[in-house]
């Protein structure tokens, strides 16, 4: 066991091991499970409800989110917005809506000493039958779906990227009435979350009063992701002055370890001050202001993986071949020693941090294993033991097998002129047209290689 694994049962006083026990699972009835869990910071509780739904499709999947939002940011009662908000202000009360293609998640956070107070606002919420359309209106446009090739930057980039891989039903959208009643029965699953703190009787004050029927939307078979196709895409503005610059996919690995490594890797290669698209593209070359790497779990042993940054667009094309001999260097195992013991060391923090601080983060991961209901045997989050058992020793004779092949990689440019050379595959090349999705690309990409 090495250090930062102690480390890690000395902040979380939980038993850790290749079987470790994670949470407490209570099975109140069939309609809702309820499990605990004791990662979080010492004076925070939190609570998920997880709606289980197969909304397998984008646009039904932002609605579901939207009225979610409208239910919970509009007047409750004989309470106004600014009443409601106030008294959250005062009981320091924090809210996030989260979906995946087969759950609707929503949390709750405060302080352990406002919590209960905390729970019986949350039941209020979700027993106001009544969705303020002025409200419904606004969250619908705050969840509308913002396309990369308009604002150009690399959180949208990455969104719509996943998002093109996870939705890949075709449901249709449910009526205002059915969206209403699916937030309004009672969760499937309630995730709590808190160091040395009693959750008695909390879950019952959640419940009481919500009605109990099956989702509408949990009968389709769920389709699995689609891959991203490798291949460049390029949409062509000549008078743009910025150029964003992705390299990536998204990677379905063979083993956690290997996902592990992986994000070593990625770390090394793109994140913070220390990695080498800073020291490469931003210092040396002084062409972007903000060069990163993109490592972020979307399913079980399935990551967003690549590298970005945004250029000036008369030198993109250096920039993009630099991008490639820095993925291609620490493929080859032309990486410091102190440099990938910083790189697993961010893993690891970065790990902690999300425990301490992202319930979120650990719902999903938990999720991803148990979608409908917990295991009647002990709860094993195995990526977490995988993290810590990266050899920093072996990663630069593992890293070639470890990092895709350049020609796996999908290229997105959004800006800048074309570049010929890179425009003479046509197989593998796709100018997007202005006003078009990626996905136009992306879906043309893959149509041509499953041909192949």
């Amino acid at each position: 066991m090495n250090f930062f694994k102690h480390i890690y049962i000395l902040l979380f006083g939980i038993f850790f091991s290749t079987t470790s026990v994670f949470a407490d699972t209570k099975i109140n009835d069939d309609v809702s499970y309820v499990t605990e869990f004791a990662t979080l910071n010492n004076n925070v509780a939190s609570v998920s409800l997880v709606w289980a739904l197969n909304s397998q499709t984008k646009e039904q999947n932002r609605i579901l989110q939207a009225f979610l939002a409208a239910k919970l940011n509009g007047p409750i009662g004989n309470k106004s917005v600014g009443e409601v908000i106030g008294f959250r202000i005062i009981n320091d009360i924090n809210f996030s809506i989260d979906a995946t293609p087969k759950h609707l998640i929503l949390t709750m956070q405060s302080p352990k000493e406002s919590f209960h107070t905390a729970v019986k606002h949350t039941n209020q919420i979700l027993k106001n039958f009544e969705i303020n359309d002025i409200w419904l209106k606004r969250k619908r446009h705050s969840f509308r779906n913002i396309s990369s090739t308009q604002l150009r930057t690399p959180e949208i980039l990455e969104n719509e990227l996943v998002d093109y891989v996870l939705f890949t039903g075709n449901n249709k959208i449910l009526t205002k009435k059915n969206i209403s009643s699916e937030i309004l029965r009672r969760p499937n699953q309630i995730i709590l979350n808190a160091r040395d703190f009693d959750f008695d009787n909390i879950s019952n004050i959640l419940l009481e009063g919500l009605p109990t029927y099956d989702a509408i939307l949990n009968n389709e078979i769920n389709k699995p992701p689609y891959k991203l196709p490798n291949g460049v895409i390029h949409l062509e503005d000549k008078k743009s002055t910025e150029t964003l610059i992705f390299i990536g996919t998204v990677q379905n690995f063979e083993s956690l370890i290997h996902q592990a490594e992986s994000n070593t890797l990625y770390k090394y290669m793109g994140y913070g001050a220390g990695s080498e698209m800073f020291r490469i593209v931003r210092q040396e070359k002084r062409a972007s202001y903000d060069p990163r790497s993109h490592f972020s779990q979307i399913g079980e042993k399935l990551a967003f993986i690549g590298l970005s940054a945004t250029v000036g667009s008369d030198r993109w094309d250096e920039i993009y071949s630099l991008m490639f001999d820095i993925h291609n260097n620490t493929r080859m195992g032309l990486n410091t020693s102190k440099g990938l013991k910083n790189s697993h060391n961010t893993v690891i923090n970065e790990l902690i941090s999300n425990l301490r601080r992202k319930p979120n983060w650990l719902v999903k991961r938990y999720l991803e294993l148990h979608p409908e209901q917990p295991p009647k045997a002990s709860i094993n989050l195995e990526l977490i033991d995988a993290s810590f058992d990266v050899s920093i020793s072996e990663l630069n004779n593992k890293a070639i097998n470890i990092l895709s092949d350049p020609s796996r990689l999908i290229s997105i440019i959004i800006g800048g002129k074309i570049n010929p050379k890179i425009k003479k595959d046509s197989t593998s090349y796709c100018q997007l047209p202005k006003k078009k999705p990626l996905e136009f690309c992306l879906k043309k990409l893959s149509k041509v290689q499953d041909l192949r």
